[in-house]
């Protein structure tokens, strides 16, 4: 993920494990950590290089695929219930302060995660997301519903996992991890939680969210509309908006320049 030392660990969850990957800060300043929420089809290597770019920052990407992997995971199955799991490991770790970034099914997770915890959650972030999966894009919905019955071979997959962004990496064995990572995930608990969010409005929660919120889309974004931007911004108080020119779903991979310049200078300011 990262030239400097990431350590892979978990905390036990209700008899499940949550796996994350610790960066410490490689520069000794004080800042709350950053809690870092991948999309669904993509996974907590999307963060590489975003954690490159925060030396300043405790880093934690989370893979909520784990949640997915024990004999229980119904329990976990649903964006709230994800949020749940991040709140109890954060709890778990002594993190009484802490920056949130959630990017898609991540953010929907972060702002369960700040509405239910504004005291705790001191900047928030959402990428490529929205209050409510209504008016998602009709050709990625179909892919979604697609994947969901039963068809999601690694072909299909493969092509999920290329709508999140506008341009891949250009080390083609990193795009090759993103898929096989993805792949490798419990569909049926995927699948649960995707479910699970087509049914879910957040809308009534957000004026529990006290965190500066940075909303941040990408221009080409092939799920999400301005009219989602719109929604959040309404209903978090103190928040603000940028499109990003040029830059997909989960911009943090295909435009990092520009995504990792609003990310410092929100987090720093």
């Amino acid at each position: 993920m990262s030239e400097v030392p990431v350590m892979g660990e978990s905390v036990e969850i209700s008899d499940a494990r949550l796996e994350y990957y610790c960066r410490q800060p490689l520069i000794r300043r004080h800042h709350e950590p950053i809690i870092l929420l991948h999309p669904w089809f993509g996974c907590w290597q999307f963060w590489r290089q975003t954690v490159d770019a925060l030396p300043e920052f405790e880093t934690y990407a989370i893979d909520l695929y784990s949640l997915g992997a024990g004999k229980n995971w119904q329990q976990f199955a649903s964006p709230q219930r994800l949020a749940l799991a991040i709140s109890a490991m954060i709890e778990s770790l002594g993190i009484n302060g802490c920056n949130v970034v959630g990017n898609s099914m991540g953010g929907i997770a972060a702002q369960a995660l700040a509405a239910a915890e504004p005291d705790r959650i001191k900047k928030l972030i959402l990428v490529g997301t929205g209050a409510r999966t209504v008016g998602v894009k009709p050709d990625f919905r179909r892919a979604l519903d697609h994947w969901i019955a039963g068809h999601g071979n690694r072909q299909f997959t493969e092509r999920l996992v290329d709508s999140l962004i506008a341009r891949r990496p250009e080390d083609p064995r990193e795009f090759e991890t993103f898929v096989d990572t993805v792949a490798q995930a419990n569909k049926s608990f995927m699948g649960s939680v995707l479910t699970n969010a087509f049914n879910l409005d957040l809308r009534p929660s957000l004026p529990k969210i006290t965190a500066p919120t940075l909303i941040i889309r990408g221009e080409l974004d092939a799920a999400r509309t301005h009219a989602h931007v719109e929604e959040l911004l309404v209903g978090i108080r103190n928040s603000n908006a940028v499109e990003i020119p040029g830059g997909g779903h989960s911009p943090q991979v295909d435009s990092p320049q520009a995504f990792l310049e609003l990310v410092r200078n929100f987090l720093l300011t």
